[in-house]
C-alpha cells in the first residue's frame, strides 16, 4: 500500500478514510486517533497524521485498512 514518501498509500476508498481511526505503529504501538491530515498544496503528499497528543510525518505512513491506520515505528 503506498511508498516512503507518504504520497501514495492508497486513500482513495472509503475503507481508508484516516480521520477518526486508530493510530498504530508496524509494532503494534497504539499512537492514538487520527484527529486531522495535513498536505502538501502543492504534491498532494501527506506531510503530518496528527492525533491529540502526537504529530507523525507522512513520510512513516504505510497504509491505511478500515480498522485503523498504520506508520512506521520510530
Amino acid at each position: 500500500m503506498g511508498g516512503g514518501s507518504g504520497r501514495d498509500a492508497g486513500l482513495d476508498g472509503s475503507k481508508s478514510n484516516l480521520l477518526g481511526k486508530r493510530m498504530l505503529t508496524d509494532a503494534g504501538v497504539e499512537l492514538g486517533q487520527v484527529d486531522d491530515v495535513e498536505f502538501d498544496p502543492e504534491s498532494g503528499s501527506v506531510d503530518y497524521l496528527i492525533s491529540a497528543d502526537d504529530r507523525v510525518a507522512g513520510y512513516r505512513l504505510i497504509g491505511c485498512g478500515s480498522y485503523a491506520v498504520i506508520v512506521r515505528g520510530v
